[in-house]
C-alpha cells in the first residue's frame, strides 16, 4: 500500500526511501505524482521537467516538456549512493 496513493486530488511530488532499486522503480511507477525522488527529497535540476499531476499543476516547467500539453511525464531521480 502506498500512503496517500489516489486518496487526494493532488500529485505534485513524492519520495521513496529504499535500498532495493527495482522496488523503488515499481513503487515510483504506481505513485500518481509529477516528480518522484528515490532516496532523496526536493532535489531540483533545471534540465528536468517540473510539474504536478491532478490538481497540483498543469504542464511542465524548466524543460522542453513545457511545450507538450498532452503528456504525463514523470521524473524519477534515484540516488545510487545509498
Amino acid at each position: 500500500m502506498i500512503a496517500g496513493d489516489g486518496d487526494v486530488p493532488f500529485g505534485l511530488s513524492a519520495s521513496v526511501w529504499t535500498e532495493n532499486a527495482r522496488r523503488s522503480h515499481e513503487v515510483a511507477a504506481r505513485i500518481d505524482a509529477g516528480t518522484v525522488w528515490v532516496n532523496s527529497h526536493l532535489v531540483l535540476a533545471n534540465e528536468v521537467p517540473w510539474g504536478g499531476f491532478k490538481g497540483s499543476g498543469y504542464g511542465r516547467d524548466l524543460s522542453i516538456y513545457a511545450l507538450d500539453d498532452y503528456s504525463g511525464t514523470k521524473h524519477v531521480m534515484h540516488n545510487h549512493g545509498r
